[in-house]
């Protein structure tokens, strides 16, 4: 039996985030996304994944780009993003448009709240005022009704279509300097989208 409209609205918020071996991107994003909402005073579930096999640890140099910003991965576990995965996320946020296909193959249904971490940010920007948002609505409702909102706003045809313009780009393997840039640049994409999705 599913939940009712009314169980779901008291529900915590479920994010996701997702890449290739949740190694270094999406448990970076996951943790400074905790980090974010738990300062919002937003209750939110919020887990990483990706689409290799799970059991490795975070990538050194996510775990040293991230203890500078005074958080510890080290007890990082990957994951793997299945369908139940998908399908129980109210927003799942990847790194590059080509995990959005893994998202689509995995869960077809879930592509409707599926966006790059690059992408969403402006697509948030560009909504507008929602006449059927009211005054005493909660944060949780707000931000569900916003993604749908957002998924409104792209080209259908065009979510699948191969365009790197939007990633963030893979530190595996290269210097520590890259993980630190790539931790910045999520910090601020994830600031630039709390502010906006919770708005």
């Amino acid at each position: 039996m599913g939940a009712t409209p009314h169980d779901r609205a008291a529900e915590p918020f479920r994010l996701l985030f997702a890449c290739t071996a949740n190694r270094c991107r999406s448990p970076m994003a996951e943790y400074l996304a905790q980090r974010s909402l738990a300062e919002r005073k937003i209750e939110a579930n919020v887990v990483s994944a990706g689409r290799l096999d799970s059991g490795h640890e975070a990538s050194p140099g996510a775990v040293a780009a991230m203890a500078r910003r005074g958080i510890d991965l080290r007890g990082h576990a990957s994951a793997r993003h299945d369908s139940e995965t998908l399908a129980h996320a109210d927003l799942v946020l990847v790194m590059e448009r080509s995990h959005l296909v893994d998202v689509y193959q995995a869960q077809p249904e879930a592509l409707d709240r599926s966006f790059t971490l690059g992408e969403f940010p402006a697509l948030l920007q560009a909504l507008p005022n929602d006449p059927s948002a009211a005054v005493d609505d909660m944060p949780v409702q707000r931000a569900r009704r916003r993604i749908a909102l957002a998924h409104e706003l792209r080209d259908p045809l065009r979510i699948l279509i191969d365009d790197d313009s939007t990633d963030v780009a893979d530190p595996m393997g290269k210097w520590n300097l890259h993980y630190r840039r790539t931790a910045k640049q999520l910090e601020g994409l994830i600031d630039a989208t709390l502010d906006n999705l919770f708005a």
